[in-house]
This record gives structure tokens, C-alpha cells and sequence, in this order.
């Protein structure tokens, strides 16, 4: 019998990766060229790749585009959504073993855009884009540990209707058990639009009506992310107050009380920086975005303190240059380590399909791998 071949860097992932941390491991999905369209695996502590290559995550035939995760205590939720038929999930194991058929969160054809997940010991909390006639609306809907989606009643929204609300992201507060969902919100202008807040009890309560302004700077304030510290909610985005494309953030507290109305530099560097992601532990979080500074997509990272420091206010470089676009990142915390996982491309420009690569940030911010992690490998 012939020997297997080498497992080597391969190009099939499409989109973004998502990253969580649980039972001691990373685990970072993507969604990919291969059948099933998603794949993921855990990543041990020291950067070791549990299922080289990644596993498939869907074993349906439902096509895969935005993916999230997040991990409920005993399991990861993995969700995405479609391009046609709404959002959907799948419980994964820590080990990386699919438990359980698919499950339908939300069906739609009406579904768009980036789709968030957080998650309390007894619920996860799902948000997406919901598309009408005149309008686009930030739609929720918690899902139990066993993949059963709850019943809402008639409130599932967290934004106004006959407006346009898009690219959410959501945190779990476990002080008084709440979630903060975030988006990007057009109510201010098409052009210029803000960033905006709800909080929702794990009763599926909405408490702040249609929402309150956590950003209504000048310009453009896109693609939000946020986390929870203990104490208070960071909030992050990609900011055009100054023409260019900055990082912003702003802090929250648990009665969405705005403590940075004005909003908080975090990387204000020559060049466009977008995409912001921020994962917290004790009293830091590390920001990390898609940074031009240095004319080519690459991805670089600040520390941002509870009491508002932004500890690296130059910024720090994560990603090692291994491909000559680097873009796209997420980034969770666990074992006293960031891991920062990212898309890579081949060209200059962001393109499809491309590879799945990854780096570990120490409280520090030293980076302890370059070159950087492979997490999209075949045989060939």
C-alpha cells in the first residue's frame, strides 16, 4: 500500500473564521470549498491542531456563508447562515464530534449578513439581519443546550422597522444575566451610519426599546464587535470620523449607560483599519482588525484596559506577513492566550478561496507563532 501523503497548506476556506475557547481548547470554524462547506477544529493550548486539516462541521447539503461560534459550558454552538433558506446550527463537542442533526435557528429567505452567537449556562442567544421591503431589522431567537429554539412571542427585534440595521455581534452578561446586542445602524443616514445597543434578558425580554446610541460620531461607524469584562461591556468598531478608516471603542455599563459617548481611540495609524474583534481576560481585552498602515492587509492588535488605557496605542503586529494579504480576524481568550485566527490570500487583494491561519498573543503581546499557525490543510 502506498504511503498517505503529507498533509500541506491548502487555500479552500471562504469568509471569515470564528474562534471560542471551552473545556481547555480553542476550536475555529470556517466555512470552506469542501462538501458540507463547514469545517472546523479544536486547537490545543500550545497551538497543536487537534483534527489536522479541519472536520466537516455540516453534514447536511445546506449551503454555508456567515459562521459563529460560541460555547455553552458543554458544548460549541456552531451557527450560519444561507443564501437562501435562513440560519441554521449544529452542536460540536469539544473533541470536534458533531452531537445531533442540524438545527434550524431561523427560516428565512430573508436572512443577510453576519450572524452572532453568545451563549449563558442555559441558552444561546442567535442575531441576525432580517431583510423586508423598506427595511432591515436586527432579529433574535435562543436556542437551548439540545438545539431547540425557544418561543419568543411577537418581540424577536432589537432595532426599528422602516430602517436599516445590519452586522450584529452580542456578549453575555452573567452578573445580571443579560445579553448586549450591537449593530450598525443607519437611523442617523445611509452614509453615515452609528452604532447602536439593546440589552436582552435570557427570558427574551427586550429592555431598551428600540435600542440606545453607544457611537454617533462623525462619519462612518461599521462592523461593531463587543465583549463582556465582569464589570462592563467593550464595544469596538471601524470608525470614519476623520475621513479615514480608524479603530474606535467605547465602554457600557450593565444598565447601557455609555461611560465613552465620544467614543475611545484605539488605532488611529495612517492607512485603513477595519474589521475590529476584541476577546477579554482580567482587566484587559486585545483589540485585533485588518490593518493597511503598511500599505498591504495585515493583522495587528492593541491591549485596551477596563479603566479605558489603550495600552499599545501604536498598535502591534500579529500576523507574521506569511501570505501577502492577511485579513478578516476573530479572536478568543483561553489558557492564559489570545488566539487570533485569520484568512490569508494568495494576491494582494483579499480573495476567494484562500488559507486559515492563526497566532497565539500572550498578555504581553508577544506573539508565539511566526510563522503563523495552518489551520486549512490537504493531501495533495
Amino acid at each position: 500500500m502506498a504511503a498517505s501523503q503529507p498533509l500541506k497548506a491548502a487555500p479552500t476556506a471562504y469568509g471569515g473564521p470564528a474562534v471560542a475557547y471551552g473545556d481547555t481548547r480553542y476550536f475555529v470554524v470556517w466555512s470552506d470549498s469542501r462538501a458540507g462547506e463547514l469545517y472546523g477544529s479544536p486547537v490545543a493550548q500550545d497551538g497543536t491542531m487537534l483534527k489536522p486539516g479541519g472536520v466537516r462541521l455540516n453534514p447536511s447539503d445546506l449551503d454555508v456563508q456567515e459562521v459563529a461560534i460560541a460555547f455553552n459550558g458543554t458544548h460549541f454552538f456552531v451557527v450560519w447562515q444561507t443564501a437562501a433558506d435562513g440560519v441554521f446550527g449544529v452542536r460540536v463537542t469539544p473533541d470536534g464530534t458533531v452531537d445531533g442533526p442540524v438545527f434550524t435557528v431561523l427560516y428565512t429567505g430573508e436572512a443577510l449578513g453576519k450572524v452572532a452567537i453568545a451563549c449563558s449556562e442555559a441558552l444561546c442567544l442567535v442575531a441576525t439581519t432580517i431583510e423586508g421591503d423598506a427595511e432591515t431589522v436586527i432579529y433574535f431567537e435562543r436556542v437551548t443546550k439540545d438545539g431547540t429554539v425557544l418561543p419568543t412571542g411577537n418581540q424577536r427585534t432589537v432595532s426599528p422597522g422602516y430602517n436599516y440595521a445590519r452586522q450584529p455581534a452580542v456578549s453575555w452578561d452573567n452578573t445580571d444575566k443579560e445579553f448586549l446586542v450591537v449593530w450598525t445602524d443607519e437611523r442617523g443616514g445611509e452614509a453615515t451610519p452609528d452604532i447602536y445597543g439593546n440589552r436582552v434578558t435570557e427570558a427574551g425580554v427586550v429592555l431598551d426599546g428600540k435600542g440606545f446610541a453607544i457611537s454617533k460620531a462623525a462619519g462612518a461607524q461599521e462592523t461593531p464587535d463587543v465583549v463582556w469584562t465582569g464589570r462592563r461591556f467593550q464595544v469596538v468598531w471601524a470608525d470614519g470620523r476623520s475621513g479615514g478608516t480608524d479603530i474606535y471603542g467605547a465602554r457600557v455599563r450593565r444598565n447601557g449607560t455609555v461611560d465613552d459617548p465620544n467614543g475611545l481611540p484605539i488605532s488611529t495609524a495612517p492607512g485603513r483599519q477595519t474589521t475590529p474583534r476584541l476577546a477579554h481576560h482580567n482587566s484587559k481585552s486585545l483589540v485585533v482588525w485588518d490593518d493597511m498602515s503598511s500599505g498591504a492587509h495585515r493583522i495587528r492588535g492593541a491591549r485596551w484596559g477596563e479603566d479605558g488605557d489603550v495600552w499599545d496605542p501604536f498598535g502591534f503586529t500579529i500576523s507574521s506577513g506569511d501570505q501577502p494579504a492577511e485579513f478578516l480576524p476573530a479572536v478568543a481568550y483561553g489558557a492564559n492566550r489570545f488566539l487570533t485566527a485569520f484568512a490569508a490570500g494568495a494576491t494582494t487583494a483579499p480573495g476567494f478561496p484562500h488559507f486559515m491561519l492563526g497566532a497565539r498573543v500572550t498578555h504581553e503581546a508577544t506573539v508565539k507563532d511566526s510563522p503563523a499557525l495552518v489551520f486549512t490543510k490537504s493531501r495533495h
